[in-house]
């Protein structure tokens, strides 16, 4: 069996995805972005815990989960009701950019993310909110909250 490899690393797709992210904020506005790309990672978290039936923790293990298989955060650490995101992707790529974490639509994405997958698996609604970015020799350190 072949190993199958991706013709891009995660990093590349992030930096795509903020290009992305960047033309649809020419288009609609920094609010009209950040608004498009939370709905599409609440739509991806409704679908991710789709028919599962749980409590927030087994939702936001599901987020984890997801975030480190796709390689886009180092480590999730879970804690009541906050996270802490070590070795964020998106965060590097931001601050390569000259861009502040936390309030960029691909970070809305991942509050997006949170939120679908909390409602699906436990029927709550919540809103994911950024506490605070951190960059760092390890990486970039996001504080989330909801």
């Amino acid at each position: 069996m072949t190993e199958k490899r991706c013709a891009m690393d995660t990093r590349e797709i992030v930096s795509l995805l903020a290009d992305i992210a960047g033309q649809v904020e020419s288009l609609i506005g920094e609010k009209g972005a950040v608004s498009v790309f939370r709905y599409a990672g609440k739509q991806l978290g409704k679908r991710l815990g789709e028919g599962q039936s749980g409590t927030e923790d087994d939702a936001r293990a599901l987020v984890a989960k997801f975030f480190q298989d796709k390689e886009f955060m180092d480590e999730v650490a879970l804690d009541g009701h906050s996270v802490e995101l070590s070795g964020c992707k998106i965060g590097l790529v931001l601050n390569d950019r000259g861009i502040a974490a936390g309030k960029h639509a691909l970070c809305n994405f991942g509050f997006g993310l949170i939120d679908g997958a909390v409602e699906s698996v436990t029927g709550k609604k919540i809103i994911t909110l950024h506490v605070s970015s951190e960059f760092h020799a390890e990486g970039f350190t996001c504080r989330e909250t909801w």
